[in-house]
């Protein structure tokens, strides 16, 4: 991109003045007349980077958030996501780290959180957008996202505030969520299946998904998941139900169908270990009586990284026997002498 001219200049400046005089959550007109001004000149996509690079001088969260929000709206356009993200996380860090909260109890629960001063509504509001746009930054770029989750210092700052703001909530989901690919056994029907999954934050909604993906494939005893349990899981209506586990899901590194082997419904599918470089699940007949999750277990939802599970291709039978034999999974017990049917 080349400098700007002295016109686009003078518009850059009106943007960022404007945007630090902008109070509350409605768009102020000087702000919407200066960003419409600017969407007049013909070299307006030179702005984007300059505004970016300057919103840690805007004196208004808000104003900075409104900017991040255009600045997001640009990249779910088409703009590069590299060019502008940095700013605008170092913009969310900076208000965030004028929010004093108290530290967490023993128990590590809210309620119980020692009082601290409210943050000023202003900044709640910048928080929110700044979130909103960098959500969208971080949704397009998996290199953005990668290198984010793996920065300790970036997300226990996100984790201290998001009960204050939706903006690092929105952030910390999107780093929650992981994608990835499963061989899946299922152990009655001697069966194997390579699946993938994608931004899935826990392995309740795994399994939801995964019910829905093997049924198609005959694979659940006639069972179905619900139209209404799947559109809620998928993100496209918010209602209160329950789904149960189908099977016992194990992990591939322990050979039995017990509690010590077990894939826990909370973690995250990272959790699930990986057997020769690829994560492995087993479908055991079910050993507990009842397992079941709530909905809350699906969301929050971002439009941008909609969840998914499904079956890439059906494992050839010479590919399931080396799996069984990597695994060290029991042979099926031969029928009793006596039975001729």
């Amino acid at each position: 991109m080349g400098q700007p001219d002295d016109a686009l200049q003078d518009l850059i400046d009106d943007v960022i003045n404007a945007a630090g005089m902008q109070r509350g959550e409605q768009c102020s007109d000087d702000l919407r007349d200066t960003l419409n001004s600017l969407a007049e000149h013909p070299r307006r996509g030179d702005a984007r980077v300059a505004i970016a690079g300057r919103l840690g001088e805007i004196d208004s969260a808000a104003g900075a958030g409104f900017l991040a929000v255009w600045l997001g709206a640009g990249v779910e356009g088409g703009a590069d996501p590299e060019m502008t993200a940095r700013p605008i996380l170092d913009a969310l860090l900076k208000w965030s780290a004028t929010v004093e909260t108290g530290p967490d109890s023993d128990e590590g629960n809210n309620d119980d959180r020692q009082e601290e001063e409210e943050a000023d509504p202003e900044t709640i509001v910048g928080m929110e957008m700044l979130g909103q746009g960098l959500v969208a930054h971080v949704s397009r770029s998996p290199s953005l996202r990668d290198n984010m989750a793996a920065d300790a210092r970036i997300t226990a700052e996100l984790e201290r505030v998001e009960h204050v703001s939706a903006g690092p909530m929105w952030v910390l989901e999107l780093l929650r969520k992981c994608s990835g690919s499963l061989v899946v056994i299922h152990i009655e029907r001697r069966r194997g299946f390579r699946v993938t999954y994608e931004n899935i934050s826990n392995c309740f909604h795994l399994f939801t998904l995964l019910q829905d993906a093997l049924s198609g494939a005959k694979m659940a005893r006639g069972k179905r998941v619900s139209p209404q349990l799947l559109a809620v899981a998928n993100g496209q209506t918010m209602e209160d139900c329950h789904d149960n586990a189908w099977w016992h899901y194990g992990v591939g590194t322990h050979p039995a169908a017990d509690l010590a082997g077990s894939v826990w419904g909370e973690a995250s599918p990272n959790s699930i270990p990986s057997v020769d470089g690829q994560q492995v699940l087993l479908l055991w007949p079910p050993i507990l009586s009842s397992r079941g999750w709530g909905a809350g277990f699906f969301g929050p939802f971002l439009m941008a990284s909609p969840p998914s599970v499904s079956i890439v291709e059906d494992l050839s039978q010479d590919e399931v026997q080396q799996w069984w034999r990597t695994l060290e999974l029991p042979e099926a017990d031969p029928p009793p002498w006596w039975k001729f049917w």
